[in-house]
This record gives structure tokens, sequence and C-alpha cells, in this order.
């Protein structure tokens, strides 16, 4: 593999780490049966778990639905673009209209809040202009808190890169390239990031492909939500490039996601 890391331009920083918190602020959270309460969902912390083949324990799971995370983006969260299928969660991008949006897209993310550990997904990523598979693990102000987030995405423009970026307190950092050394859209490959109170170290297939350090109050410390999303991007971009659709529905698979506690989670 690769380490071939380069900087990317502060816009693009913006558009990829602002969505958790524009998912938010957006739209209302729902789960399959209707709208959630934060006091009741997201006021407590879970710990280490396995979701594995595609079989993904509804209790710790939601479907978003009927709402759009930001102007960046041309589709509406829809629960019938999240599906269970075979061997892997389904995360699709279709022509059903949703709202007023053209297009519907699915997000996929946890009721509870996870702190420090090794987060890893595995997954299929989508080729395509226009698209973005992503990881973010977020927590910001609908919740009570600051804005911390920790994120990982692969532009469907060039499958054989993975973005990494973070939010510490609002402020946007470092969104940075690497190149993987292979084609993402070609297979499934996992995905990560091992977060410590003293840096972040985010890995691809098991192999550390970036670091951070600093101090606690240099670094996302706050536990968060675990966000699955396959969406479709507004306008034409240098970082995403103009969407066409295709005629039919492109789909980003999710095979597996694991969640190791830190022992740091339990001296907090």
């Amino acid at each position: 593999m690769r380490g071939n890391v380069t900087e990317h331009g502060r816009r693009t920083t913006a558009a990829l780490l602002g969505a958790g918190l524009a998912a938010l602020l957006a739209g209302p959270l729902l789960t399959g049966s209707g709208p959630a309460s934060a006091e009741s969902l997201f006021s407590h912390v879970g710990g280490s778990f396995s979701e594995t083949s595609g079989a993904f324990e509804a209790s710790r799971w939601q479907r978003s639905d009927g709402w759009k995370a930001g102007g960046h983006m041309n589709c509406s969260w829809s629960r019938a673009n999240v599906t269970s299928e075979k061997g892997h969660l389904a995360l699709s991008v279709s022509d059903r209209v949703t709202g007023s949006d053209r297009y519907s897209c699915g997000e996929y993310s946890t009721h509870r809040f996870y702190g420090y550990g090794a987060y890893t997904v595995s997954l299929k990523a989508v080729k395509a202009d226009g698209v973005m598979t992503s990881v973010s693990h977020y927590t910001g102000p609908p919740f009570g808190d600051p804005w911390d987030e920790i994120t990982l995405g692969i532009a469907g423009k060039d499958t054989t890169k993975l973005e990494i970026s973070y939010v510490v307190n609002g402020t946007g950092h470092r969104d940075v390239v690497v190149d993987l050394g292979f084609d993402a859209a070609k297979g499934v490959h996992s995905y990560g990031f091992d977060w410590k109170p003293n840096g972040i170290v985010w890995t691809v297939d098991g192999k550390p492909v970036h670091r951070i350090s600093g101090k606690p109050e240099e670094l996302p410390r706050m536990p968060g939500r675990l966000m699955l999303r396959f969406w479709s991007a507004s306008g034409d971009t240098e970082w995403l490039r103009r969407f066409s659709y295709p005629g039919h529905p492109l789909t980003a698979e999710i095979a597996s996601v694991t969640f190791r506690e830190d022992p740091a989670n339990l001296s907090n």
C-alpha cells in the first residue's frame, strides 16, 4: 500500500466534515418507526460491538428518512435506500423522488454515542462522478456538545484515494488524501481509525496510513454517533464533479462494522 498523502483545499474540508453537523441541523432525527427523542436515544454511551455479514442489530442502528444533510447534496435520506442484502448492508442512490429532491440516498447511524477506541468498517465503495461513500464519527450542538468529528470518505471520481479529515470543537483540521494502491470500488476493504486521548491513527486493511497526535484538548474528545453514508452531490465542483444518474440505482456495500472500546473510556 502506498502512503502518498497530499493536502486538499479548505473548501473541501468544510464540505466533507460539515456533513455531520448539517445532517443534524437540516431535519428531524428519525428511526425506522418515527421521530427519535434526543434525550431517550442519544444520552447513553455504548460499548464494544461487532456487526458482520450484513446482520446489523436493529436496536443499535437507525435509518435516516425524509430530510437531507445540506446544500452540497442533491438527494434526501430515505429509509428505502438502506437495505439488508445477502452478506452486506446496502446504501443506495436512486431516482426515487424524496420531498423536493430528485434523488434519494442512504444513511445508517447508531442510536448511541461511542468514545475512544478502534473503529473498523469493511465496505465496497462506488465509482461514479458526483458520489461519496463515507464514514463519520460525529457529535455537536444538536446534542448539547461541541462539534467534534472524525471522517473518512471515498469520492466516486477517484476510488483509488481515501480522504481523511477531523474537527475539534468546530474547527476543521488537515483534510488529506491517501493513495490506496487499489481501487476501492472493485472489492471489499477495511477502513478505520484508532482514536485515543493523545492521537488518531487511520488504517486501511489493518495498516496505518495516516496519524496525528496532540494534547486531548487539541483532538476530538467527545463521544459521538457512527454514521455510514452514501450520497450524491449537487452542482459541479472540483471535489466531486457533477453527478449524472446512470439510469439505475448505485449501491455501496457495508460488509461489517466493529468497535473495540478503549480502556480510557472506563476511567472517564
